[in-house]
């Protein structure tokens, strides 16, 4: 009778457990206060929470800045291939655009002179300095080349050969201090001088003698080769008056030229490929 009744007290007992159970279950959710045990368990548990969030978050972060470091680096890389490829390519284009303008410049020049038989040749060195006052064109005997074939460039004369070789030929420029050019000023037809001045040459300039003293010369003035030179043919632009000298007690006036050629500049030449002497 005893055991009947502890049986029957276990199953109660049970039964209120899993009653109070479930009401717990039930009351989670709505209730407002909790108990000293979970603080408890929150206060250790909630911080740690926290902290492997804010580690998670930082760890993406950090993942994604890196990331992002690695595409920006690839996109400079990028972007600086291009820039470097479209620099290359503005280069060529600035130097083809140069190339044209010089070998348009040289037609051009070719057509003024058409009466005289022309070879063009390239410069491929030249005396020490900045002016091409002695300077190598890569043509020679083989081209059919000889000392004294006059050279021009620009818009004019710029020299004659000196020296020939089998594919070479050394050109004196009429800035050179040993150039003299008989000349003929072409407003007032006459005649005079063309020399080449070491004190002039770094002015770009040459010095214009022999002129007369009644010629009613003016700065702009043109002078050209004139018919009496054994080695230039006339009629060869050389450059145009730009200061006049004043002297009373010369017989002759003193003027000073700036060339049409650059003769800081020189990339190719033509060659008047027969000597005018034998004319």
């Amino acid at each position: 009778m005893a055991r009947r009744r502890n049986v029957t007290s276990q199953k109660i007992m049970t039964g209120i457990s899993v009653l109070f159970l479930f009401l717990m279950i039930l009351t989670w959710e709505t209730r407002t206060e909790i108990s000293p045990i979970e603080k408890s368990v929150a206060y250790v548990v909630i911080p740690v929470q926290k902290g492997v969030t804010y580690f998670g978050d930082w760890l993406v972060g950090s993942v994604n800045f890196i990331k992002n470091i690695n595409e920006l680096e690839q996109l400079n890389k990028s972007l600086s291939e291009e820039v470097h490829q479209l620099t290359y390519e503005n280069k060529i284009l600035d130097q083809s655009k140069s190339e044209l303008e010089r070998l348009r410049t040289l037609y051009e020049l070719d057509q003024r002179y058409a009466d005289y038989p022309k070879t063009g040749s390239r410069v491929i060195s030249k005396d020490p300095g900045n002016w091409y006052h002695v300077f190598t064109i890569d043509k020679g005997e083989s081209a059919g080349f000889k000392p004294d074939m006059v050279v021009m460039s620009g818009a004019g004369l710029l020299g004659k050969i000196i020296e020939v070789g089998p594919n070479y030929s050394k050109v004196r420029s009429i800035i050179d201090d040993k150039s003299s050019v008989s000349a003929f000023i072409v407003r007032t037809e006459d005649l005079c001088i063309v020399k080449g001045d070491l004190t002039l040459y770094n002015d770009g300039l040459l010095r214009v003698e022999y002129i007369g003293e009644d010629v009613n010369l003016i700065i702009g003035d043109e002078v050209t080769t004139s018919h009496l030179g054994d080695v230039y043919p006339p009629g060869i632009l050389i450059g145009h008056i730009v200061e006049i000298e004043n002297n009373p007690n010369r017989l002759t006036q003193v003027a000073y030229l700036k060339p049409v050629v650059d003769f800081k500049h020189m990339e190719e030449v033509l060659v008047i490929n027969r000597l005018w002497r034998n004319q």
